[in-house]
This record gives structure tokens, sequence and C-alpha cells, in this order.
């Protein structure tokens, strides 16, 4: 009598400890398939938004052509923050040459503050945000320098707009916003540009011309910043640039 009692027992033990293990494992189970559904969904939220931001982008510069009016330096700026958000190199190459192109545009506008990209500058409430935008663009502008061979055409102007953008925002002599009255702020755009060309350097900005064959736009570059005449390309060797000789 005793030893059915005892194997009673055990038996109901067995049996709970097999029905908390099950209840454990199915807890893990609908963890498990919980977590599985929030990244999917996750996923499908992000692609989404995606393909969504890109459309609205490539809306933005699809209305951009040469007859219509000129975007306001804030509507840049916020399409290249949307740009910005979700960029991949291989997939947003064409984005990205056309929001370079159409920056440079807006800083070619005549008597227009309002459109000059950098004028946001300016702007107290975006100054920091803008140099933290413009140092992104122009890094990736480098990105892109390390990938594109001068021998073929259409690199060739990539180049050409890539070292404009390099040159166009590390130097202040070319904007228009420091002419008349604004020369009071060419200081502090110097600052900037002072900034931006460090955070460059910081990032290897000097070893990615090393990758470009000689050209005038480098040597321009060369000449403005480092007031250098001129620089030597050996294959596999970089040779620092000769100074002038007065």
């Amino acid at each position: 009598m005793f030893t059915l009692s005892q194997t009673s027992r055990a038996w109901f033990i067995d049996r709970a400890r097999q029905a908390r293990e099950e209840r454990l494992v199915q807890k893990e189970r609908e963890r498990a398939a919980v977590v599985i559904q929030a990244h999917v969904r996750s996923f499908l939220y992000r692609s989404q938004l995606q393909r969504e931001i890109r459309r609205e982008i490539d809306d933005f510069f699809k209305a951009d052509d040469p007859g219509s009016t000129k975007r306001s330096a804030l509507c840049i700026f916020k399409i290249a923050r949307k740009l910005l958000f979700l960029f991949r190199i291989k997939e947003d190459n064409e984005r990205f040459e056309k929001l370079c192109r159409s920056i440079l545009s807006s800083m070619d506008a005549e008597n227009e503050p309002k459109v000059w990209y950098v004028s946001l500058a300016c702007s107290k409430d975006l100054t920091l945000l803008w140099i933290k935008q413009i140092k992104s663009i122009l890094w990736y502008c480098c990105e892109f320098l390390k990938q594109l061979k001068p021998e073929i055409l259409q690199d060739s102007r990539l180049i050409t707009l890539y070292l404009t953008m390099l040159v166009t925002f590390t130097d202040t002599s070319t904007w228009k916003i420091l002419r008349g009255k604004g020369e009071s702020l060419r200081p502090a755009m110097n600052h900037i540009c002072a900034n931006v060309m460090g955070h460059l350097n910081q990032h290897g900005f000097y070893s990615v011309l090393q990758v470009c064959d000689p050209c005038p736009l480098i040597c321009d570059f060369f000449t403005q910043h480092l007031h250098l005449d001129f620089y030597i390309w050996v294959p596999h060797t970089w040779c620092p640039p000769q100074k002038h000789l007065s």
C-alpha cells in the first residue's frame, strides 16, 4: 500500500514536471513567434518607408528641371536629409549625383539668398545640422571618387562634379552670400570651412585624392587650399606636393 502511494506520487510529480516543461516550451515558442513577427513587420515597414522616401526624392528631382523655378535652400536641405537617412552608395548613386548638381546650381543663383544652399549656415536653428549634412555629403563625394575611373568619360564627369563640390564647400571665395554686406560673415564662414576640412582630413581625404589622376580641378584645389603649385603622381607611390618657390 505504501509502495503504491509512493508510485502514484512519483507519477503525479513527473506528470506535473512534464506539464510545466511543456508550458515553458510553449511560452518560448510564442515569444519566438512574436519576435519573428516583430522583425518581419519592422522589415516590411522600413522597406515601405524607404520606397516612399525614394519616390519622394525622385519626384523632387524630376520636377527640378532647368526650366522650373529654383528650389529654396531649405527644400534642398530637407530632401538631402531624407536621402542621407537611407543612403546606399550602389542604390542611390544617381540620386546623390542629382543632389550635388542641385546644390551647385543653387550656389550659382544671382541675388537669391534664399536659394543659396550655404545660406542655411547663417541660420541659428540650422547651422549645426547644416554643417553635419555638408560633412556627410562631402565625404560621400570622396567615397565615390575612390570608385571612379578618370579614363571613362562618364566617370570623368562625375569626378569633376564631386571635386567641384569639395572645392566649393571648403573655400569661401566663390560664395555669393559673402559679397557686399555679407563680407562681415567671412570669418565665421572660413571657420566653418576649416571645420569641414578638418573632418575630411580625419577620414582620409588626401588618400582619396591619391587614386585620382592629375587634372586641372585637383591642381586648382591644391593651389587654393594648400598654396602648392603642383603634386607628383607616381603609380603606387604618393609624393608630397612641392611648395611654391618665390
